[in-house]
């Protein structure tokens, strides 16, 4: 489990604090000897009043307290540690000074009579005080920094020092901390130096750092470093500054102050237990290694939901539906991402069965197109039972519990996707691609004994998933390359290098291409021997060779032709890729509204570039 492997995953942080004179807290990394980041500070009485002590001043009792040192080493900030020393600082200097609650005792329980004014210990306001130093490469950055933790500048008189080549200037600061009252008696802040053992992460999605509402919704959402702390049942997530991660019954995730007494079971509600979900050749518990593992987690709130990155907001909530996060050990961080078990399962099985062997003997199989006839119409009403999004809808009873989640059809999606066509004012062959181009699923149906029952079990070739040249020395950034060593072809020194069995820019309409429905189908229709233009072959055929159009990859086997092809394909699958997401709560057609939009429109264009007839399959 994740929290359990806190304190053996590198980069686990430990926190020591050691009061000696003057005061000071140090963070270490477990796995190397040294701070990597400190604070030292001082603070005292003033038993008698300076000369330049104001007439409020000298009616209360006050405490002086400096910051000495705040340092955090280059390669271990933008992760706000130093406001998380400068934090447990500040908490420290109001236990001893403006807090009555005697520092080692647990929370303060509200049941329990107050104490006397005879027992009660002295109360100081301290005025807290540091020089923020900053050189030229940080200019305002940490007047900046000093500012959002509380402090403000107390004196126009900045120092500037130079050193030989090297200037820099001091800037007086400070932080003032009331004695607390008797009526504003609360909870008190624990300090983070409870804990055995922390780590620092950050929680991000796809525009960065994801956004929470803080407790009462009536600040903006706000983006935060965050600490991950053992719990006796999980984990809990906990800003820098000592605010927890809650989710609460309606789903929504918000910030709290450990002092706010407003939420009856804050620990139960910070809790997450993180869950899982193995690849079947991952067999390693912790997320953070320095591997190529992206594998999947889930994290459930006390409540049995789950913690997602909402797509619209940005913010964080809780669903009934698990979503899925990639824990990433170079930068820890844990992203929020699209991807499920079902699809990584995929392309695992299509990293390790799709060779270059493998693509030859599923040409030879199918490339004889004796499988039956039928319209491409016909096999419109056949993928009405295929769902659009094979990888969205999935139960796990380990996690959810949840049936599995209607999607729309396929044949849905290819009519949205040609209505989409139609309405930017595209050709209308580009609209005809658009209706067919997922038609290969219907291998399942013409050969349910074979693939059907392959598809079922095994390895489903005939989904639209993410392509690649086969024959050819695999690119770096192709899409699950995690896997890249399942497949035997990275053995075989014939396919090491960059045009592998392939003569240079011999052009792609003369390489092999993972085998998939659209591979099928771009055959069937040369096969057929439609009107369609060389264009709408090239955009059925290459719009999930990503790597080529997206990537600039294969530039030793494309040709001149190729390039004339890549911007409608480009063009094509990014059609695809808005419909699909526009798509993702959209109502499934009807056979009455499929078959009207046939034949008030796609019925004419299917005459005009001869695709309306019985077609060998």
């Amino acid at each position: 489990m994740l929290g359990g492997q806190l304190s053996g995953v590198t980069h686990s942080i430990l926190i020591l604090l050691t009061l000696l004179s003057p005061p000071r807290s140090l963070l270490y990394r477990s796995d190397k000897k040294g701070a990597i980041a400190k604070i030292i500070y001082s603070s005292e009485i003033q038993e008698q009043p300076s000369l330049q002590s104001s007439v409020a001043e000298l009616q209360k009792n006050i405490a002086q307290a400096k910051i000495h040192v705040l340092d955090v080493k280059s390669q271990y900030r933008g992760r706000d540690l130093g406001g998380l020393l400068f934090s447990e600082a500040i908490t420290h200097l109001k236990s001893k000074y403006c807090n009555n609650d005697d520092n080692e005792d647990d929370d303060f329980n509200t049941n329990e009579p107050l104490k006397s004014d005879y027992e009660q210990k002295q109360l100081y306001d301290v005025n807290c005080s540091l020089e923020a130093e900053e050189d030229v490469t940080r200019h305002g950055k940490l007047i900046a920094f000093y500012l959002r933790l509380g402090c403000h500048v107390v004196s126009k008189r900045v120092q500037y020092i130079s050193d030989n080549d090297f200037a820099y200037r001091k800037v007086p600061m400070q932080v003032t901390l009331k004695a607390a009252t008797t009526a504003a008696r609360k909870r008190k802040r624990s300090s983070l130096m409870s804990k055995a053992s922390f780590l620092p992460v950050q929680l991000v999605g796809d525009a960065g750092k994801i956004t929470v509402t803080p407790s009462g919704g009536s600040e903006a959402g706000m983006k935060f470093d965050w600490l991950i702390n053992q719990a006796d049942d999980g984990i809990q997530f906990s800003t820098t500054h000592g605010h927890f991660l809650i989710a609460s019954p309606s789903g929504n995730v918000t910030i709290l102050d450990q002092v706010n007494d407003s939420y009856s079971d804050v620990d139960g509600w910070a809790t997450f237990v993180p869950l899982h979900i193995s690849d079947e050749i991952d067999h390693d518990d912790s997320p953070f290694q320095q591997s190529s593992s992206r594998s999947l987690w889930v994290l459930r709130s006390c409540h049995g939901t789950f913690l997602t990155a909402d797509s619209v907001s940005k913010c964080l909530s809780c669903t009934k539906l698990p979503s899925f996060w990639q824990a990433n050990g170079s930068n820890l961080s844990l992203a929020c991402t699209s991807d499920t078990p079902p699809r990584r399962h995929h392309y695992l099985q299509c990293w390790k069965l799709q060779t270059h062997e493998y693509g030859q003997s599923m040409r030879s199989r199918f490339l004889n197109f004796s499988l039956g006839n039928a319209t491409l119409f016909e096999a419109l009403g056949w993928i009405h039972t295929f769902p659009a999004y094979p990888f969205h809808a999935w139960s796990c009873e380990d996690t959810s519990g949840s049936s599995m989640v209607s999607s729309p059809s396929l044949r849905t999606l290819s009519f949205l996707m040609a209505e989409a066509a139609r309405d930017e004012g595209l050709p209308d062959w580009v609209q005809l691609v658009a209706l067919f181009h997922e038609l290969g699923e219907t291998v399942k149906k013409l050969d349910p004994n074979n693939t059907g029952k392959m598809a079922d079990s095994i390895y489903d070739w005939t989904i639209s998933t993410r392509s690649r040249v086969v024959g050819c020395a695999i690119p770096n950034c192709a899409t699950f390359s995690e896997f890249r060593h399942l497949n035997t072809d990275v053995l075989d020194a014939r396919y090491s290098t960059d045009t592998g069995v392939y003569e240079a820019n011999c052009g792609l309409d003369n390489v092999l291409l993972l085998w998939s429905g659209p591979e099928y189908m771009y055959h069937l229709l040369r096969h057929n021997q439609t009107a369609l233009p060389l264009e709408a072959l090239a955009m059925v055929r290459y719009y999930l060779l990503g790597d080529w159009h997206e990537h600039h990859e294969y530039t030793s086997i494309t040709n001149e032709y190729d390039e004339d092809m890549l911007p409608w394909v480009s063009d094509f699958d990014r059609l695809r890729r808005k419909t699909r997401l526009e798509c993702l709560d959209c109502v499934d057609l009807s056979d009455e509204q499929c078959a009207y939009l046939w034949d008030r429109h796609y019925s004419r264009i299917a005459a005009k570039y001869d695709c309306d007839r019985l077609f060998a399959w």
